[in-house]
């Protein structure tokens, strides 16, 4: 990361370094070369026409930097929203967490980072390998053990994934997809008990959208989440009046980095053993009928172990029923 030292210079991303490469700047070309090799917070001077230009101060980025800074190929989750979902997985070290939207990688390996083994679906291949090489680059891919790519839609590649867990469940999913609730009744059944599935959702029309199609399926809505992460400036000036001495003050306001809403986070949490199928106000068969004849809910009707209609009470609303895959 290299930081222009000149008055309101900006901050960008180099990488992978390689000699014989020219980073072009306004106050002048920055050799690759001059980079190799030096620490932290050294300082490299640039090369103009006529002769030494202006100074970069050298960084190891951090993730955030990295995030923000490096190339995209879609909007990333950006570090706040990153932050929360980590807590409101509760990762611990070893968790198995399933991520369904790559995209550009930046929750995938905040996610990593902090100790799960992640499990990432991205329906463009493109998008994918992408993805991989950004996690590549982030400090010589010290992430990369810990990620395993793969490229689909998830209710199709869900079955070869879990597979390939040893437990054969997860401890966390997040779902970074326009309408998850097309996809959760085909994952829902992999996650363990009492554990928690992120949605990432813009709009609060999505939001609604996933409250009404939980109802039929075991997961409660507990948070419902809007993070604002608000910078401040708060530094010591000079005060400078010709009449008087010059005073010193402090500045003390919010920056002026653009800001705003990214997304709404809902976390749902996977109750127990046992399922009221339906909250509707309708017949229970009808709702069975409806879930077993209907996609998405399909795969969800497959997962129901034991389950006939002589086994419901004629016209009763909801019934416990086990699933075979918790």
């Amino acid at each position: 990361l290299v930081r222009d030292c000149s008055r309101g210079g900006k901050t960008t991303l180099l990488g992978p370094l390689t000699p014989g490469r020219i980073h072009g700047s306004r106050i002048g070309n920055l050799h690759h070369a001059d980079i190799i090799g030096v620490t932290s917070r050294d300082r490299v001077s640039t090369k103009t026409n006529s002769g030494s230009g202006g100074q970069f101060m050298i960084h190891q980025p951090t993730l955030e930097e990295y995030v923000l800074h490096c190339s995209r190929q879609c909007t990333p989750i950006y570090p706040k929203d990153a932050s929360a979902i980590i807590n409101m997985l509760d990762i611990s070290a070893g968790d198995k967490i399933l991520e369904a939207g790559t995209g550009n990688a930046g929750l995938t390996m905040h996610l990593a980072r902090a100790g799960g083994m992640v499990y990432t679906v991205e329906r463009s291949k493109e998008r994918a390998v992408h993805a991989k090489q950004i996690v590549k680059e982030f400090r010589n891919g010290v992430l990369l053990p810990s990620i395993s790519f793969h490229v689909g839609v998830l209710a199709e590649t869900i079955d070869a994934i879990v597979q390939s867990v040893e437990s054969q469940s997860f401890d966390g999913m997040v779902l970074d997809m326009p309408m998850p609730w097309t996809q959760l009744p085909s994952v829902f059944g992999c996650l363990k008990p009492d554990r928690y599935v992120v949605c990432y959702l813009p709009s609060m029309s999505q939001v609604i959208d996933l409250v009404r199609a939980c109802q039929p399926w075991p997961l409660l809505v507990e948070d419902i989440v809007e993070v604002d992460w608000r910078k401040w400036d708060v530094r010591t000036t000079t005060i400078r009046n010709p009449d008087e001495a010059s005073d010193e003050a402090v500045v003390c306001r919010p920056t002026h980095t653009p800001g705003g809403h990214t997304a709404f986070l809902v976390k749902l949490r996977k109750f127990s053993q046992f399922l009221a199928v339906t909250r509707i106000n309708k017949p229970f068969n009808m709702a069975v009928n409806q879930a077993i004849n209907e996609e998405p809910f399909i795969r969800y009707a497959e997962r129901l172990k034991g389950l006939t209609l002589g086994d419901i009470p004629e016209g009763s609303d909801s019934f416990n029923v086990k699933l075979s895959a918790i």
